[in-house]
């Protein structure tokens, strides 16, 4: 997250009621999988808040590391498979289920981009201009990144559920914001922006509106 340990924490702390009552909502078991996005998001946000506190007290144990990488799982492994599966198991429309399970395929290799990745090169995190930087060479790759955009948030912009294709098109937003203003901390801040966001899904479940923003015949 960006500029302190306590918005991490209130953040955190925010989206842990989100998905309670987001997961009170649920009627359908194919449901589950979106509840659960706030709820992942909070533990994230948690995960951030504590780095901060390790990074802010110098820590020079082996916990900054730990909470880096563990960091580094959920933006990119957990995301890249949860975010297209969630949203597959929600879709009623065969063709729109076609193509969120391709967009999954790209999820699944960044996923073991990522395991390779991290064992080769483990993430260090910094603190710049109140905002935490995690340092790996991924950064640098520009097809990796937008393959991480479309298996993240083109899912949910595909979804003929219109709440959830409005989550999808704040957090694109939120991706090209952050990634334009906050390059060298691009993933916190996104990250951050995101699990704000991620608020939003439970209006799918309050209205469960099936108006898709994108037709597809």
């Amino acid at each position: 997250m960006c500029f302190s340990a306590e918005a991490s924490f209130i953040v955190g702390g925010a989206l842990l009621v989100v998905s309670i009552t987001t997961a009170r909502e649920t009627i359908y078991q194919k449901e589950l999988p979106i509840a659960m996005i706030p709820f992942i998001f909070a533990i994230q946000q948690l995960v951030e808040g504590f780095l901060w506190v390790s990074l802010t007290n110098n820590d020079t144990s082996q916990i900054p590391f730990w909470l880096s990488n563990i960091y580094g799982v959920f933006i990119g492994i957990i995301w890249p498979l949860f975010a297209p599966s969630a949203v597959y198991c929600a879709e009623t429309n065969s063709k729109r289920r076609k193509i969120i399970a391709s967009i999954g395929i790209t999820g699944i290799g960044l996923a073991i981009y990522t395991v390779i990745g991290l064992i080769k090169q483990p993430i260090v995190a910094e603190i710049i201009n109140h905002s935490i930087n995690y340092k790996h060479d991924v950064a640098n790759y520009q097809l990796v990144i937008v393959l991480y955009l479309l298996a993240t948030c083109v899912p949910f912009i595909f979804s003929s559920y219109r709440h959830l294709s409005i989550a999808g098109i704040t957090i694109t937003i939120g991706f090209f914001l952050a990634y334009l203003t906050f390059l060298e901390t691009f993933a916190s801040v996104w990250c951050f922006f995101a699990a704000i966001a991620s608020a939003l899904i439970y209006f799918f479940f309050a209205h469960r509106i099936k108006e898709p923003l994108i037709p597809i015949r």
